[in-house]
């Protein structure tokens, strides 16, 4: 007897556990179930758009001395920014801009050169393309 009621536990717990999640969720604009309510609407909100400034990478190293920065690219890199010339911000995790940046020739594997242009870069600052 008391073998059976051993077995029994578990499976009235599972059997409880798999009747909650059949249970519907309440119905928005209800009270409780008793009394219905009159939910007001709200407009929909304006989709958001995409950001211009698309992330390049993060400063890894910074040579004030000579205006020169090295910068770790992101695993997919805007195909802009990786081009001669091109105009980059360096910025902290506040999005506070520390740097005006323009992007060298020199590419290697997951690595761009760049120069300064104006302003202090620090290690570890964001790196994203200059809206045009």
């Amino acid at each position: 007897m008391i073998s059976t009621a051993r077995l029994l536990t578990p499976l009235a717990v599972v059997s409880f556990l798999a009747g909650c999640s059949h249970i519907a969720p309440p119905v928005p604009g209800t009270a409780g179930g008793h009394e219905r309510e009159r939910v007001e609407a709200t407009p929909p909100a304006a989709p958001l758009a995409l950001s211009p400034r698309k992330i390049v990478g993060r400063i890894l190293a910074v040579d004030a001395s000579r205006g020169f920065v090295i910068v770790d690219l992101a695993p997919e890199p805007p195909a802009a920014a990786l081009t001669d010339g091109a105009a980059l911000i360096a910025r902290t995790g506040e999005l506070r801009e520390t740097a005006r940046l323009r992007a060298s020739r020199y590419v290697r594997g997951r690595t761009l050169g760049a120069t300064i242009v104006s302003g202090q870069p620090n290690l570890g600052d964001e790196v994203v393309v200059c809206p045009p």
